[in-house]
């Protein structure tokens, strides 16, 4: 047998949104096969539609870690009166429904994680908050790690023709910083200004150009290098004689 977390989600159009989560109430199913996307389900105790119209089951996860299948479903009830929508959510609770959703217990989960690392994460803020913008420091305030790092990317990012000229300004600049979009009366900063420059200049290059660029950083390390995955060249042991 197979355990089945279900989300039921409630959207009463108007006044919500047909995008909206809406509101969740959630149930464990046992069913005697893998449940699978697209699959309708139906149950009379768990519905108090008489005709078997069942619930479509939308993006089934499998979660090795507690060996349970995860699913959604919805239900969408147009024009019902606003009086009559607290009835209605009662008659499914009654069906077996509760209210929340699946995803409660991993918020929990990772809540209780988070107060007990709390007591050693506290001295880690400075820390954080470095890590947070040192993509945007010169090379010369960054670690040679991170220095590898950056330049794999780049190369990573040319490689696979993704996103040429934010990748180029990576690369003339040695960070990576951020479009603005001033409000109005205000002025790009000096940073901004540099950035788009750097941006709009790769699309200037003729091909020849943009070419002989991505040759050079196709000399920079591999991303499995950067990240430690192979042994730098020089340090493998020689084969023996």
């Amino acid at each position: 047998m197979y355990t089945l977390c279900l989300d039921l989600h409630l959207r009463f159009v108007p006044p919500m949104s047909t995008h909206a989560p809406g509101i969740v109430l959630t149930r464990t199913l046992t069913l005697p096969f893998p449940p699978y996307s697209g699959l309708i389900i139906h149950g009379q105790a768990m519905d108090e539609c008489p005709d078997p119209l069942g619930f479509h089951l939308t993006d089934v996860i499998w979660d090795m870690d507690r060996e349970v299948f995860l699913a959604h479903t919805i239900v969408e009830s147009s024009g019902e009166p606003l009086a009559f929508i607290p009835d209605t959510i009662r008659g499914w609770i009654g069906c077996g429904w509760k209210l929340g959703s699946y995803r409660d217990d991993y918020t929990r989960d990772y809540e209780a994680a988070k107060d007990d690392e709390s007591g050693e994460s506290s001295g880690d803020e400075s820390e954080y908050d470095r890590m947070e913008k040192l993509h945007t420091l010169p090379k010369s305030r960054r670690d040679p790690e991170f220095n590898r790092f950056f330049k794999a990317l780049i190369r990573e990012m040319s490689d696979g023709y993704n996103n040429l000229s934010v990748a180029y300004a990576m690369d003339k600049l040695g960070r990576l910083l951020s479009d603005e979009e001033p409000k109005a009366g205000e002025h790009l900063s000096d940073a901004a200004r540099l950035w788009q420059d750097a941006c709009s200049e790769f699309d200037q290059l003729d091909p020849a150009a943009q070419t002989a660029w991505q040759d050079k950083v196709a000399k920079y390390p591999s991303l499995e290098r950067a990240l430690g995955l192979v042994a730098p060249r020089g340090r493998g042991k020689k084969n023996a004689v």
